[in-house]
């Protein structure tokens, strides 16, 4: 295990001051914020009754189902079993996120990579300031090697208006149980619960209990073990190193929310959990949901941002388990480096473009957590954000050394 060496002064100053109170010069030309002629990839179209369109208006956070819809994607008209409101917030706001159930696959673009789906989610994001959050998090997520599903951009039009933008995103349990040919796969809940499991079609039902008792067996051994013998065993059941890399980037990107956002699905090679992070339009906060006196009292300064799990806890107060936590942290920081963040960013931008110029969709953003977003707030927003973290960035990278 490398050393790691903390300057403690430093990563104060970085980490818990500069998310509120830094300000970005007025002649930033860090980022290059350039349309590069990308157009509205994907667009879903609904047809729905009158009555059924009022019950999707309404904001009591109450679910509602669709049968009768006729959906046309990207120009092709296709049948649909069911379409679904979904989540728990967002159903609050008028614009919604949908669960669609097609009896044949639409077909879907981002830049260069395809995907054909009859079974995903259009999420809203109606609680992603100017929608850029998810987006940032996914390509980051993507070059340490977490995020694995298709997503992409799009328009939402029910009965010829315009809803706005919405993330059209691959279900995880799809590409856990059918791509990677997962047994299983389950959502963390709180307290050490598991929120659903959702098991592989004509799956063994004894290597499904065993893959179940190995989710309570890592949070029995964190009561049980410490230091490298808890290190171990929890390698028995876990790949514990790719958790403590989600666990970092939830730090560097300041996620309020993700004890619960998480799923373990079985690697069939290895036959050990693996993650699969969800739900990026909470980022960042200058405290965790917990609030930060709660979160401080358990953390005291550790470089970890939530203390509602137990496993972030113990990964945090057991010197061992930091000590190569740390070595996480610090090879995060090195892959995204200033300049992936910047080609990120940009990305970022390019892809959001057309929807920001066409006043349909955009006007739809009043509706929304963070009320009307347009160009200008949009290029203000990304060039503040990138400025904060490439300075964060920059102060960790020289703090937390090999």
């Amino acid at each position: 295990m490398n050393k790691i060496i903390i300057s403690s002064a430093l990563l104060l100053l970085a980490t818990f001051n500069l998310f509120g109170k830094f300000t970005v010069p007025e002649d930033s030309t860090a980022l290059s914020l350039v349309h590069r002629g990308y157009p509205i990839e994907n667009s879903i179209d609904i047809y729905v009754t009158n009555n059924d369109l009022s019950k999707i208006n309404i904001i009591d956070g109450e679910k509602v189902k669709l049968s009768d819809a006729v959906v046309v994607i990207n120009h092709d008209t296709l049948p649909c079993e069911e379409i679904k409101t979904r989540g728990r917030s967002s159903l609050l706001f008028k614009r919604k996120s949908l669960a669609f159930n097609l009896e044949k696959d639409a077909h879907f673009r981002h830049g260069e990579k395809k995907s054909k789906m009859n079974k995903f989610y259009a999420l809203s994001l109606s609680m992603d300031q100017n929608y850029c959050s998810n987006r940032l998090a996914f390509e980051m997520m993507e070059k340490i090697n977490l995020m694995h599903l298709f997503y992409s951009f799009g328009e939402i039009n029910i009965n010829g208006k315009s809803q706005g933008i919405c993330m059209i995103i691959e279900r995880p349990e799809d590409w856990a149980l059918k791509k990677m040919n997962s047994p299983l796969m389950i959502r963390r809940g709180y307290n050490e619960s598991m929120d659903k499991i959702s098991y592989k079609k004509a799956g063994n039902k004894t290597e499904n209990k065993k893959y179940v008792e190995y989710y309570k067996l890592i949070y029995k051994s964190l009561k049980k073990y410490e230091g490298e013998e808890l290190y171990k065993k929890l390698s028995e059941w876990i790949d514990i190193d790719e958790y403590m890399r989600w666990m970092a980037f939830n730090y560097l990107v300041k996620n309020g929310d993700y004890t619960d956002e998480v799923f373990f699905y079985i690697d069939p090679e290895t036959k050990k959990f693996r993650i699969m992070p969800w739900d990026y339009d909470d980022l960042f906060l200058p405290m965790p949901h917990e609030g930060s006196e709660k979160s401080k009292k358990v953390l005291g300064n550790k470089l970890i941002f939530s203390s509602e799990d137990l496993f972030d806890v113990k990964i945090a107060t057991d010197p061992y388990l930091y000590k190569r936590y740390l070595g996480e942290l610090h090879s995060v920081l090195m892959i995204i480096s200033n300049e992936t963040l910047k080609e990120i960013f940009e990305n970022t931008y390019a892809e959001l473009y057309p929807y920001y110029i066409n006043k349909n969709v955009i006007e739809m953003s009043r509706f929304d957590s963070h009320r009307e977003s347009n160009l200008g707030i949009l290029e203000y927003y990304l060039r503040k954000l990138y400025d904060q973290l490439t300075t964060i960035y920059s102060v960790l990278r020289f703090t937390i050394k090999d």
